[in-house]
């Protein structure tokens, strides 16, 4: 009877942190939570030292990144473009794609920023020899690295873009899919 008890409570506690955690996520979804989440990372990428530190010897990878974020964002607007000219007057359809092409560069910009300074964080604390535990789990990620926007941006603007497209020209958005995942990994494995 007691163990069913603190079980009872250890699952009430585990639900109230999850409801928690959800909210946490979910607030990040404020326009004002938004554009401080945005201009904190900013700040941090001309503030903190340590980030500076790790980001200026690896500029030109970090560029090339970027241009490969900018490649894939631009085949999936033009695609998005074209679709949608077929269904709405040309303007429009040139303001889809526009939208499509900055909802994916930012999005995978920004995911790639978070991960940058989420290195730098690291590799400073090593350096220091300050141990850290970070949160196992998808949901901890969204919650401590404020990531869900440029998540939602990848994922309508980048996957679903390359999900349709993937019927007429698989090679091309598998190709396109396998770049955009590989170049972070590349930078990752080539890290000195």
């Amino acid at each position: 009877m007691i163990n069913q008890r603190k079980l009872r409570r250890a699952v009430k506690h585990g639900e109230r942190e999850l409801r928690a955690a959800g909210g946490d996520v979910l607030s990040q979804l404020r326009p004002r939570n938004i554009l401080r989440d945005a201009r904190d990372l900013a700040l941090k990428f001309a503030r903190d030292d340590a980030l500076q530190a790790y980001v200026a010897p690896r500029i030109w990878a970090v560029l090339a990144i970027v241009l490969v974020f900018v490649l894939v964002g631009t085949v999936c607007s033009i695609d998005v473009m074209l679709k949608a000219g077929r269904f709405m007057p040309g303007i429009l359809a040139l303001i889809v794609g526009a939208a499509i092409w900055t909802g994916g560069v930012v999005g995978q910009v920004y995911v790639f920023a978070i991960w940058l300074e989420g290195r730098a964080a690291q590799r400073d604390r090593e350096e220091r020899g300050v141990h850290v535990e970070v949160p196992a789990g998808f949901l901890a990620y969204l919650k401590y690295s404020r990531a869900l926007v440029p998540w939602l941006l990848i994922l309508a603007c980048v996957a679903l873009p390359l999900a349709i497209m993937a019927p007429r020209a698989p090679l091309v958005a598998l190709l396109l899919f396998t770049v955009s995942l590989l170049a972070p990994f590349l930078f990752k494995k080539f890290d000195t």
